[in-house]
């Protein structure tokens, strides 16, 4: 028990410096780059964007960092003999490993909570900082629409003159509500815009269809159909058009409206799967530097160890990306081209690792 929080304090120490000593070097490195954008658009700025950039580097760097966390400190136990010492009292290597075995199952998690809470709001506030004008006019971010049709989950069918998704408002707008391709009811609206919960339509006629082909209709000033429709203003228009701006609801939820409009939906599937394979880097790359570095091997030096890791964990993030490619280019199925690269990597982790205890 008491080897286990020297081991386990150890490794906590070791990870925070270096996480904190990786996240330092990132936001230099990216600020010295973009220096001439942050002279020009202030301090203020450049601290929002770095706060809102945090969660994001995190992410990115924490793989690495646990990589190298375990080789340096349990390298250095190794090379003390203090594990072959445990060993020698009878303790197996799996058993002396089991706690940093559950920090790997944690931080997992973890990154997943990062990704699924903070990540979205966080990358979103980021881009629109970081966009420039020419970003802008490139590739502009869909705020507003004119004359489009939308088609609803929940069978409904809308057509505007002009829609502002930052106001959620609306001009011109006729809804057609339907139950088995059946017409039930229709709404035609000077306006319309959401309100706390609900959609609210203002100055129009509202008409409905009764199963013996008849007609109930009245004129109204202000009709909330909340009950009515299940219909969001991010499904209609979604300023997050990109997956590093959603979490897993929101990807599902634009995966069924590219579905609905006939688009392919290949690129969105493969991230919704890569939301849940992401943070297992951090748990493979941790099996992996724990297999190089717990066992004490006569002429084999850290930085051989710390060598081979950095060469296995950046080609194992490049085995990601290539499957991640593949998935979105349809070359392969969205779930398979987003765990391509962990089935591969987290295999040949394992194999490691079990040959280690052997030896």
């Amino acid at each position: 028990m008491k080897f286990s929080k020297y081991l386990l304090g150890n490794f906590l120490k070791s990870f925070t410096l270096i996480m904190v000593g990786s996240i330092v070097v990132f936001i230099i490195i990216d600020f010295v780059g973009n220096i001439k954008m942050w002279l020009l658009r202030g301090m203020e700025q450049a601290g929002e964007y770095y706060l809102n950039y945090l969660p994001y580097i995190i992410y990115l760097v924490c793989p690495v960092a646990i990589m190298l966390t375990a080789i340096a400190s349990i390298g250095a136990m190794a090379r003390h003999l203090e594990i072959s010492a445990m060993q020698g009292a009878g303790k197996s290597p799996f058993r002396i490993l089991v706690p940093i075995f559950v920090v790997g199952i944690v931080i997992t998690a973890l990154l997943f909570g990062i990704g699924e809470i903070f990540l979205p709001d966080a990358n979103y506030r980021r881009l629109e900082i970081a966009e420039t004008r020419v970003e802008q006019r490139k590739n502009p971010r869909i705020k507003e629409k004119n004359q489009f049709v939308f088609i609803g989950s929940d069978h409904s069918d809308w057509y505007f003159r002009h829609y502002n998704g930052i106001t959620k408002r609306g001009e011109m707008v006729s809804l057609v509500l339907q139950d088995k391709n059946n017409p039930i009811a229709r709404y035609d609206a000077k306006k319309i815009e959401w309100g706390d919960s609900s959609w609210i339509l203002s100055d129009g006629w509202a008409r409905f269809f009764t199963p013996d082909k008849g007609l109930k209709a009245y004129k109204f000033q202000r009709e909330d159909i909340g009950k009515q429709t299940s219909v969001l203003p991010e499904d209609i228009i979604n300023e997050r058009q990109s997956h590093e701006e959603m979490n897993t609801k929101q990807i599902s939820r634009r995966i069924e409206i590219l579905r609905r409009s006939g688009e392919d939906t290949a690129k969105m599937e493969t991230q919704w799967h890569f939301k849940y394979s992401g943070p297992v880097t951090a748990l493979v790359t941790l099996i992996i530097a724990l297999s190089l570095s717990h066992r004490y091997k006569r002429g084999s030096s850290l930085s051989h160890q710390f060598g081979i890791g950095i060469i296995l964990t950046f080609s194992y993030y490049i085995v990601v990306r290539v499957g991640l490619q593949m998935g979105e280019n349809g070359i392969l199925e969205p779930w398979l081209g987003a765990w391509l690269g962990h089935i591969i990597y987290g295999t040949v982790a394992f194999i490691m690792l079990l040959k280690s205890f052997r030896l």
